[in-house]
């Protein structure tokens, strides 16, 4: 589906709500927070923020850390973030994971459908399809890298990081963009896109005893399409508070990776190839700034 007419799609799912029921909130006093895991040692940690198919960028990434011998000791993911992220803490092949995504397009992880209004228009079925062949653990503890997954609370609208229990549903949770795949549920509570609270978690790694801290930002820049409407308005508005939440967020960072991505929307699936390459030359970039700030650590 072109991007224009997935746009579309979207915005008619978003005005044809056919249900005048509400989600059911768990009337707990307080947020669901998962056991914080006890790491012996975290060195260095790896934060991957969110931005849906510009997660590709995550890829070229830390392809070049590896290349030039930096190793996290953790992984922190938001969104599309987590999905790379978890991964790569699962089976740290990168190379195998390029090759799982960089032919991916928008269907193969997206099932849309209307039926799901008025929470979404996927329920997830492809992505869950997508982890369930390609993850080999089921829970965090069984992974070969520590990793965490930050999602945020839609009852409570803060950030929850699970770094414990079961990995699938977490993983989902960060990813579950708002509007288009449902809330996910566990605990009791729902949960959407990490990026809703948190779109680059430095402050995760950093609860989880990081030292050191390399974080990639995906929010990229504005772009050149000037709104003519009051939706264009609307989303050239997000893009901006993303924008500066990202820059917020990723301020305790060591060491910061942004990648110039633009003009890239977050469905977008037409330069796979091309936000892949971005992410190994900033990588690049940023490798003799990581070793000499990991010298004076």
């Amino acid at each position: 589906m072109p991007s224009n007419l997935f746009s579309i799609f979207i915005l008619c799912g978003s005005i044809l709500l056919t249900s005048c029921t509400s989600l059911e909130f768990s009337r707990h006093e307080v947020s669901f927070k998962p056991p914080i895991p006890m790491y012996e040692k975290v060195n260095i940690a790896l934060v991957l923020g969110g931005g849906g198919s510009r997660g590709l960028a995550h890829v070229g990434v830390i392809e070049e850390l590896l290349a030039a011998g930096i190793h996290p000791d953790l992984i922190v993911g938001c969104s599309a973030g987590a999905i790379v992220g978890g991964l790569y803490a699962d089976t740290p092949d990168i190379e195998r994971i390029k090759k799982l995504l960089i032919n991916k397009k928008r269907e193969h992880l997206l099932d849309l459908s209307i039926e799901h209004l008025p929470y979404g228009v996927s329920s997830g079925l492809f992505l869950r399809k997508f982890l369930s062949e390609h993850l080999k653990a089921k829970c965090f503890n069984e992974l070969t890298i520590p990793f965490a997954a930050v999602a945020t609370n839609l009852e409570f609208g803060d950030m929850v990081t699970f770094g414990t229990g079961d990995l699938m549903p977490a993983i989902r949770a960060s990813s579950a963009y708002p509007g288009v795949f449902l809330p996910v549920r566990i605990a009791g509570q729902y949960f959407v896109d990490g990026g809703v609270s948190n779109p680059v978690p430095v402050e995760a790694a950093r609860n989880l005893g990081a030292k050191f801290v390399i974080a990639v930002d995906l929010s990229g820049e504005l772009t050149d399409t000037l709104p003519n409407h009051m939706f264009g308005v609307m989303r050239r508005s997000l893009e901006i508070s993303y924008i500066h939440q990202s820059r917020i967020a990723a301020e305790n960072a060591n060491v910061l990776i942004k990648i110039p991505l633009k003009n890239i929307g977050t469905f977008d699936d037409e330069a796979n190839a091309y936000i892949y390459n971005l992410g190994r030359e900033a990588g690049r970039k940023a490798i003799d700034e990581i070793k000499r700030k990991l010298k004076l650590a």
